[in-house]
């Protein structure tokens, strides 16, 4: 089992592995700690993930050892509801070996077999309550990830290649058109085919067949290097190449198993890696079905005497080299890549600072740095802040001073995307937040939300959980377009054919309704009455009655009621 990384500067993980923004007060604000409680027990039914969000991605990291170092199981996805709010799960990390391809090699760092395939899970801790069996050739979390799929068959799971610790070999695997060939191969036929190594009677031809439906490359980085000086200038054409020549047979694959493979890659933030690396070359737009953008890690250990933001949305000056998650995005946009094939990367963990004896602001004197925490760990820790002018949360305990995601930065980031065309957010990574708090934050405002990229534009407005409807309104739910035959609220429409709702047919049945021009923005700090109308994330929303600080779209029965779409 290989141990967690150590902090460094701008790449992606330490040892965690580690428009509406604007609306609110402008001002540094206290917010109160987020609250909830651990799930206990399986649901009677299981909840199952969506294809999309309303039209939008939500991308969550798995890692192999998370049910040993931090007692999170797959089966926990489920229990709490988590799989609701997730689209795509990645599943961190397959290695490129030393032999320069991929291998679960049953060698000391050059795999985790155990964790993969071999570790036998039991009952309480098993996706449907079931406990593996000795003599069964697929065990440990590849058949935890085969059952979660048969409860969440929408839940796409492709496996993530290399990381900040396993990106050692991909130089030299991607050198010469024989290694990448090679290396090609060997991850489709491991992967793909479910090729496993036989070991201790587990494994074998096609024991994993079928339980990923593509290949996440997390290289980091192609020519600048990263854990170790393991790079070369000829990685930037190296990669392009390997990216389009995985491109090619997972295509070739996909046609004769009859199923569309995926290809993502994680993407850096920061100018210096993306354009040495070939990161914004057009080539790998047109490669990747989607690329999860670094969000997080802008600031840490590397500067152990200053607090800083480590994910801001909004540059802070020149602090963190101007980065700041807008950037990052938009200097993808700017190089070609559509703005929804990009996925905004947050974080469930936080770095911290001691010795800090002014916390209510950021970029103070630190005496040192204490590591980093998952979300988990942090939600409750002193006070907690938010600048709606930057997008960033911090805690304070009167010494320790943490930069982390919270619901407050959260929602603001997911107004951002939502309202700037991007496809939707990843999650670094999904055991810091076993309560499902942030992946919440980050689903319910995308549901709110205008209608994501992969929404058809030929649709109805799409129907909101707060919205007050009546007779004769249309609606666009999940590709089909319902009419309203009474006053209904919070009744999602196909859910009962006794209900106020009537399908009406596929998307465009209905003629096309005018968009409205967006009225300003909600604030926080603003008293509304009765008929105003605000924006919040792309849709208009009408006050109902008297309402403060209450956020449009946040609860189906609140003041708010949701209209449509707005421009």
């Amino acid at each position: 089992m290989r141990p967690p990384p150590p902090p460094r500067q701008a790449p992606r993980r330490a040892t965690a592995r580690t428009a509406a923004v604007a609306a609110l007060a402008l001002t540094v604000l206290a917010t109160p700690a987020a609250a909830g409680s651990a799930p206990s027990g399986r649901t009677s039914a299981p909840a199952a993930g969506p294809d999309d969000i309303n039209g939008y991605r939500s991308v969550g990291y798995y890692m192999a050892d998370a049910p040993v170092t931090r007692d999170f199981h797959l089966a926990d996805l489920v229990t709490s509801g988590a799989i609701e709010d997730v689209t795509h799960l990645n599943y961190a990390f397959g290695n490129v070996t030393t032999d320069l391809v991929c291998d679960i090699a049953d060698v000391p760092g050059e795999g985790d077999p155990e964790n993969d395939f071999l570790r036998t899970v039991p009952a309480e801790h098993s996706v449907d309550g079931v406990a593996d069996s000795p003599d069964q050739v697929l065990a440990g979390n590849f058949n935890q990830l085969r059952k979660l799929k048969e409860v969440s068959p929408q839940t796409k799971v492709l496996v993530s290649l290399g990381g900040w610790t396993w990106s050692d070999n991909f130089s030299e695997a991607a050198s010469t058109p024989e290694r990448r060939s090679a290396l090609v191969d060997s991850c489709l036929d491991l992967y793909i085919d479910g090729d496993l190594p036989e070991i201790g009677g587990k494994g074998g031809p096609g024991a994993a067949a079928g339980i990923f439906d593509g290949i996440d490359i997390d290289w980091e980085w192609p020519v600048t290097g990263g854990e170790t000086a393991n790079a070369r200038p000829e990685d930037r054409e190296n990669f392009l190449l390997l990216m389009e020549e995985l491109r090619a047979e997972l295509d070739a694959r996909g046609a004769t198993n009859g199923q569309d493979y995926l290809l993502t890659a994680f993407a850096p933030a920061g100018g210096w890696n993306a354009g040495q690396g070939g990161w914004l070359d057009p080539r790998l737009f047109a490669a990747v079905d989607f690329l999860n953008v670094q969000g997080y890690d802008f600031h840490g250990g590397w500067v152990p005497n200053q607090t800083g933001h480590q994910g801001n949305l909004h540059p802070d000056g020149d602090n963190n080299w101007g980065l700041g998650l807008d950037g990052a995005m938009g200097m993808y946009v700017q190089a070609g890549a559509s703005p929804d094939q990009l996925n905004a990367g947050l974080a469930a963990y936080g770095h911290g600072w001691y010795g800090v004896t002014d916390g209510s602001a950021a970029w103070q004197p630190a005496a040192g740095y204490v590591g980093t925490r998952t979300y988990a760990e942090l939600r409750n820790l002193g006070q907690a802040y938010f600048d709606a002018g930057l997008g960033a949360s911090w805690r304070y305990d009167g010494d320790q001073w943490w930069s982390y995601d919270d619901p407050a930065s959260v929602t603001a980031k997911a107004e951002w995307l939502a309202v700037n065309g991007y496809g939707g957010a990843m999650w670094w990574d999904l055991s810091g937040d076993h309560r499902n708090e942030l992946g919440d934050a980050l689903g319910s405002t995308l549901r709110a939300a205008t209608p994501g990229p992969s929404v058809d534009p030929a649709c109805a407005a799409p129907w909101y959980a707060s919205g007050v409807y009546t007779s004769g309104d249309v609606v666009a739910h999940d590709g089909v377009e319902y009419r309203a035959a009474w006053w209904t609220r919070a009744q999602a429409p196909g859910r009962s054919s006794s209900g106020p709702w009537t399908p009406v047919g596929p998307c465009g049945t209905t003629p096309p309704v005018d968009v409205p021009s967006c009225a300003p923005a909600w604030s926080g700090a603003t008293t509304y009455t009765r008929g105003q109308v605000v924006s919040r994330a792309g849709v208009n929303h009408t006050a109902q009655w008297w309402s403060r600080g209450e956020l449009p779209g946040s609860a189906p029965y609140g003041a708010w009621d949701a209209g449509t779409p707005c421009a």
